[in-house]
């Protein structure tokens, strides 16, 4: 399996990156994590391109933490209200399907109250 130390949203070696920490819970993820303004892009509000990385690598860390790669082929998002940069956000993931080398999964970005912020669902394919 590749190193994935440097990865920008989980890579614990990435100066600039993210650093989620991904756990499993039940059948699948979930990570919390606070942005800082470095990430935004309206003053308060984090980018939506960060957004969609944290999306799509909770997803991804659902075969990653098994100890198989993937890599996206697909990943749809809908924004539903601005994230904010300095405060506790929660990313989480779960498998909805898996057929051959693809396997399709739900994500969703939230405040620790459950408020949703961001959803997205993600085809990928299993690496080697």
């Amino acid at each position: 399996m590749r190193d994935g130390s440097g990865c920008f949203a989980c890579g614990q070696e990435n100066p600039i990156g993210l650093r989620l920490r991904f756990i499993a819970e039940g059948d699948g993820v979930r990570a919390e994590f606070t942005a800082g303004p470095q990430y935004q892009g309206y003053e308060g509000v984090l980018h939506g391109g960060i957004v969609a990385a944290a999306l799509d690598d909770a997803m991804a860390q659902l075969f990653h933490l098994r100890g198989q790669e993937s890599l996206t082929a697909k990943l749809e998002i809908r924004f539903r209200q601005e994230a904010p940069v300095g405060r506790p956000l929660v990313v989480s993931a779960r498998l909805v399907g898996e057929r051959m080398r693809l396997f399709t999964a739900e994500a969703v970005l939230a405040l620790p109250d459950g408020t949703r912020l961001a959803e997205a669902k993600g085809t990928f394919i299993k690496g080697t």
